[in-house]
């Protein structure tokens, strides 16, 4: 599930979520991924670092440095396992995108969240339509009557019967007057 910070649009504002094809709007209702007409990214926006991030890096740093340095055994494990749990800690997303989905009615939604959601969001719309094709594929145009092969066939074959016709009659008015 990602968390969408709705800050402009029709879809309203506020917290919305985008889950699995699935948009749930601050507005009310809810919109899938197939009517999703186009997504645009307008650009990464760096998250403001806080005061445990700065301190986590400063601290990470320093373990790294101290796991260079030629210590005992049990200091090197323990800056180690200490780096691996400030790491945890300040692990996450980092990297946040201002999103403009724009839906196939006409209905907008601008929206700050994770980069990556925004290539999820549309490989999911694209997901959902190829398998809409395959379910719901398009009907073959039928022909009708009056325009299809076989009828266009009859029409030649009548031309041809009556122009086979005519050449044999035309053979017996020449037989006639030359006989006699």
């Amino acid at each position: 599930m990602a968390e969408l910070t709705i800050v402009a649009g029709e879809c309203g504002r506020g917290s919305g979520e985008y889950d699995t094809g699935l948009f749930k709007l601050p507005a009310g209702g809810d919109r899938g991924a197939e009517t999703i007409a186009a997504i645009t990214v307008h650009g990464g926006v760096g998250e403001k670092q806080s005061a445990l991030s700065q301190v986590l890096g400063g601290l990470r740093g320093g373990l790294a440095l101290a796991q260079q340095m030629d210590l005992t055994m049990p200091v090197t494990v323990a800056a180690s396992a200490l780096g691996a749990g400030l790491g945890a800690l300040d692990s996450g997303p980092k990297q946040r995108a201002l999103i403009e989905v724009a839906f196939q009615d006409g209905a907008t939604l601008l929206a700050m969240t994770d980069v990556g959601i925004a290539a999820l969001m549309e490989n999911d719309r694209r997901v959902i339509q190829l398998a809409a094709k395959r379910l719901h594929p398009e009907p073959v145009p039928i022909q009708s009557p009056e325009t299809g092969i076989a009828a266009k066939a009859m029409a030649s074959a009548g031309d041809a019967a009556q122009a086979a016709g005519s050449a044999v009659s035309d053979a017996f008015s020449y037989i006639r007057k030359t006989l006699g």
